[in-house]
């Protein structure tokens, strides 16, 4: 018997983010972590760490440019994803969106009015 929560059926959103093969996602995973200096592994551990406890954190991971943020936000993308979970990838401007996997600017996926009034509200549902 599938068990699907109500309103997962019609959500197109929810099932294109799911639609992952996990064990090609692992294999890159592990391929990944391999190429990972000793502050990505950190890093990948601690949030992964949170994402299997179910903390619900938020991290900022700031470098340099060539500090290695994008291989390591797109390896945690897809253990994410490899686990049967939703990682939505996003950023600021157009061109870093584009080097994420899946990504998208943060204003165009959650619906953030550009410009920004104070009377504005964003269009992020449960």
């Amino acid at each position: 018997m599938n068990w699907e929560p109500q309103g997962i059926t019609q959500n197109q959103l929810l099932h294109a983010e799911l639609a992952y093969d996990a064990a090609d996602l692992l294999l890159d995973v592990e391929d990944r972590r391999d190429r990972f200096n000793a502050e990505q592994h950190d890093v990948f551990d601690r949030i992964m760490q949170s994402v299997q406890e179910n903390h619900g954190e938020c991290f900022f991971v700031h470098s340099g440019g060539g500090g290695g943020k994008t291989f390591l936000c797109n390896t945690i993308a897809s253990a994410v994803q490899a686990q049967g979970k939703v990682a939505l990838c996003v950023a600021s401007s157009g061109i870093a969106s584009l080097l994420l996997v899946g990504g998208r600017t943060a204003h165009s996926r959650f619906h953030i009015p550009i410009p920004i009034f104070e009377s504005l509200t964003c269009r992020i549902p449960k």
